[in-house]
């Protein structure tokens, strides 16, 4: 085996008062102090890797692409300045670092016994105050296969930064593979994050975005839900998972570029249209969760800047599916103009920060393409485990990018729905969407 020299982590260096917050991670601390024992804010994922993996060259790997992310490396407090987060010391393999490895080939089902341990692992909350708010798992599966877990809290990592940690962890791991060391870290760091926040909050561009939001929801319509009812997120949530094969999702495209639009444009548009015959409402408001990473330091930096945005359709039984689908395309494109500006001030700047009314129905968080980083050659793919509070409904879509069609997750809240009820929803949802392709965009689109 090559040999492999550890890196002293180097990290924001705050004063005794800490770093404050981003405002993306204010409204998460916030949330997480309701309910301090709660692990509905914890995010995770699963890597399959294919291949010949050294484990002894993995952590030592991912010990660096962490060590290269200070962002990830702090704990976060309440102090009387507000809560601040402090930079935090992470060991080296076999010294501390949270990575549990085992081989698992001896079990009956080895896949089964990871997925166990992964889903009893996602049940215990981060103590946010004591740190690290991050754990790793990897689990031999197979003679070449393996099982790469990563579950952070998302007060510091996103969707986004989930990507740029595992690429730049394969590109370390490929390095020391080849007995070299692994070029410059790619990452940005929390004060180039806190930098572009404070710049955007004092510009102009930030107060044409509050106008934006603040005109477009003046009559502050109230969210069409599939229950008709609110409830605030649960601990846990219920997770419907169905496969749209290649040919299937092969229609989609080909309709997509008939009405001048992209695939996610027409699954969003589906999912509007199933809302308003569900609820029998024509105003209809999804929410969509967007990078809000303009800046160029903020797309280096694995943090959480995600936000949710309002996407807002008028749906009657004139409307067509290609007027609708040109309806969310306009949409996305003005909610990626002003995607900086977070959604906890659009609900403060309606009156709505401290009523139970939701401002977005479901959610629906599309994925054009799913990465899958090389070890040294050992291709991979990843799945999304968890994504954090489920407040009603958020519909993931998964493009895998390869031909092989898209798989999409139902997460559900438990208060509001039934394991029966979600698969119900979702079932109709996939035959609309299936006899959407087959049909005619410019004609009335069918009912549900």
């Amino acid at each position: 085996m090559n040999a492999v020299r550890t890196v002293a982590p180097a990290g924001p260096r705050p004063g005794a008062r800490g770093v404050p917050l981003t405002a993306a991670q204010t409204g998460i601390w916030h949330a997480q102090a309701d309910d301090p024992g709660s692990p509905a804010h914890n995010t995770a994922e699963c890597v399959e890797i294919h291949g010949p993996l050294d484990p002894v060259l993995f952590a030592e790997a991912l010990h660096r692409t962490i060590g290269e992310a200070d962002a990830l490396r702090v704990r976060v407090e309440e102090t009387p300045d507000g809560p601040r987060q402090f930079a935090l010391a992470i060991e080296p393999p076999g010294h501390g670092f949270p990575l549990h490895a085992t081989d698992l080939r001896d079990q009956g089902d080895p896949d089964a016994v990871a997925g166990a341990w992964m889903g009893d692992d996602l049940t215990r909350p981060f103590d946010l105050a004591g740190g690290p708010l991050f754990r790793h798992a990897l689990f031999q599966v197979g003679e070449r296969r393996w099982l790469w877990y990563q579950r952070v809290h998302r007060i510091v990592l996103d969707g986004f930064g989930y990507a740029l940690v595992a690429r730049r962890a394969a590109e370390v791991y490929t390095a020391l593979a080849a007995g070299r060391e692994a070029g410059p870290s790619p990452f940005g760091r929390l004060a180039d994050l806190r930098a572009e926040e404070t710049a955007y909050r004092d510009s102009d561009a930030y107060d044409i975005d509050r106008g934006h939001w603040s005109d477009a929801f003046a009559d502050r319509p109230e969210a069409a839900t599939l229950t008709g009812r609110t409830a605030r997120p649960s601990r846990t949530f219920l997770r419907r998972t169905a496969r749209v094969g290649a040919g299937a999702a092969t229609g989609i495209e080909a309709l997509a570029a008939a009405i001048h639009a992209t695939w996610p444009e027409v699954v969003i548009a589906t999912q509007a249209l199933y809302v308003a015959h569900a609820t029998h409402r024509g105003d209809i408001v999804l929410g969509l969760p967007m990078m809000a990473r303009a800046g160029s330091a903020a797309l280096r930096v694995p943090a959480t800047a995600v936000n949710l945005l309002p996407l807002r359709v008028t749906v009657t039984p004139q409307t067509t599916f290609a007027e609708l689908t040109l309806q969310v395309t306009l949409g996305i494109r003005a909610a990626r103009r002003h995607q900086r500006y977070r959604y906890e001030d659009i609900r403060r700047d309606l009156g709505l920060a401290d009523a139970r009314r939701a401002l977005v129905g479901p959610q629906v968080n599309v994925m054009p393409f799913d990465y899958g980083p090389e070890f040294a050659g050992a291709r991979s793919e990843a799945r999304s485990l968890a994504a954090g509070p489920v407040d009603d409904l958020t519909v993931h879509v998964y493009g895998r990018g390869d031909g092989a069609g898209l798989r999409i997750d139902y997460d559900g809240n438990p208060a509001l729905y039934e394991e029966r009820e979600l698969a119900a929803h979702q079932a109709r949802f996939l035959d609309l969407l299936g006899r959407i392709a087959d049909s005619d965009p410019h004609a009335q689109p069918s009912r549900p």
